[in-house]
């Protein structure tokens, strides 16, 4: 008797604490599914909620100085390597309209002038061209590129900013103004609806004031504005930034950061060594230049690594040695539409990873472009580029490194 008025006291107990459970309740628990924690739903939006005002108290205000002060004289990187004299984005920092997109090596500005009002902010800058200076991703070298300037007039760049509204608060004219509306609650007051009503209805004027469309903090505006800049430039070639980049780029940075030849990741495709019949060009291949590499003297050996397949096919590549000024891609497009006899071991068609040297030279009106060299014992493929109007033609070739 003594154990079962103990046991008697201790379901009580539980009944009183919520926390004893009958079968009957834990299997009407079961049926029902499992039960997602009340807090779950709550703690994330305030924990949002925490982090967006923190990040507003920490927001300096927005300032034409400060912005100079960040920027002029600065180089920056745009990450959508975007052409043209006049480039617009929205407050989020996307692009409005369609501008063409070029390589990222013909998309380095130095900002020359900022200017906010209220609706935007206006960025004027030149645009310039980067030049690297030819090491390889396993040499270390400090400096990897050189900046040419090649815009003619500067580039505008313009930013929509986030109107930033004041509330108004509809100003009482005199005391016997203000007295008028007392006298009118105090004589609600008999009636104890009408008085609830009237307390709960908000003042015509502090309502407008707060609903106003577009009513944001100058913190916020900043915030967003911050925002926006970083989606539109970069300080340095970032990962952010690379990510966007073509796989033949991103693979020569990382190569780059490791000190290392690109190899690919199948183990099955080899390099070129004895005993093997290496690849061989089976077409001319025609990798054009473009108007600034042309304008300024732009020249140089750029180094692919590509992957022939046992189809003669180019498959992977990266850029081993870069010249940039947008020559880089012309050469990756040129290997591309070419078509490779694929290397053999004992006869057999295999996929291996060669070296492939493109070449673009700058050729006077005396010395005309080259062509396939016959008898050469590497292939060698040249192209010219038509350029009948200008003083000076660019030319290129291309030709395997064994």
């Amino acid at each position: 008797m003594k154990f079962d008025k103990q046991l008697s006291c201790l379901m009580s107990a539980a009944l009183l604490c919520g926390t004893f459970t009958t079968p009957a309740m834990a299997q009407q628990a079961a049926d029902s599914g499992p039960v997602a924690p009340a807090s779950t739903a709550t703690v994330a939006p305030a924990a949002k909620a925490t982090s967006e005002e923190a990040l507003l108290k920490s927001t300096a205000p927005l300032t034409e100085e400060a912005l100079q002060t960040r920027y002029v004289g600065k180089l920056v990187f745009l990450r959508g390597s975007y052409l043209g004299d006049d480039l617009q984005f929205d407050e989020s920092g996307k692009v409005i309209g369609s501008p063409a997109v070029g390589s990222f090596t013909l998309s380095a500005f130095e900002i020359r002038k900022v200017k906010l009002s209220k609706h935007k902010l206006d960025l004027e800058a030149d645009r310039y061209g980067l030049h690297f200076f030819g090491a390889l991703p396993y040499e270390d070298d400090s400096k990897s590129f050189d900046k040419v300037k090649i815009s003619k007039k500067p580039v505008h760049i313009a930013i929509d900013r986030e109107l930033i509204v004041v509330p108004k608060v509809k100003k009482e004219k005199n005391k016997k103004d203000a007295a008028a509306p007392q006298v009118a609650a105090a004589a609600q007051t008999s009636t104890a609806p009408n008085a609830a009503t009237a307390s709960a209805t908000p003042h015509p004027a502090t309502s407008a004031a707060t609903d106003a469309p577009g009513a944001v903090s100058p913190a916020h505006s900043a915030m967003l504005m911050n925002k926006a800049l970083d989606n539109i430039f970069a300080s340095d070639i970032d990962q952010a930034m690379m990510s966007h980049l073509p796989d033949y780029w991103q693979q020569y940075f990382t190569s780059k950061s490791q000190h290392r030849q690109y190899m690919p990741a199948d183990g099955s495709i080899k390099v070129v060594s004895e005993g093997m019949t290496p690849p061989k060009v089976m077409n001319s291949i025609d990798p054009s230049s473009n108007e600034y590499a042309q304008k300024y003297g732009i020249a140089g050996m750029e180094l692919l690594r590509t992957v022939v397949d046992a189809n003669g096919v180019p498959r992977q590549m990266a850029i081993a040695r870069p010249i940039g000024f947008g020559l880089d891609e012309k050469a990756v497009d040129a290997v591309k539409n070419s078509h490779f006899r694929p290397a053999t071991l004992n006869g057999q068609p295999v996929p291996v990873v060669i070296d492939l040297v493109v070449t673009f030279r700058i050729y006077s009106n005396r010395t005309k472009p080259g062509s396939v060299i016959k008898g050469s014992k590497e292939t060698v493929l040249a192209a010219s580029v038509d350029d009948t109007d200008t003083p000076k033609s660019s030319g290129s070739d291309a030709s395997l490194k064994r």
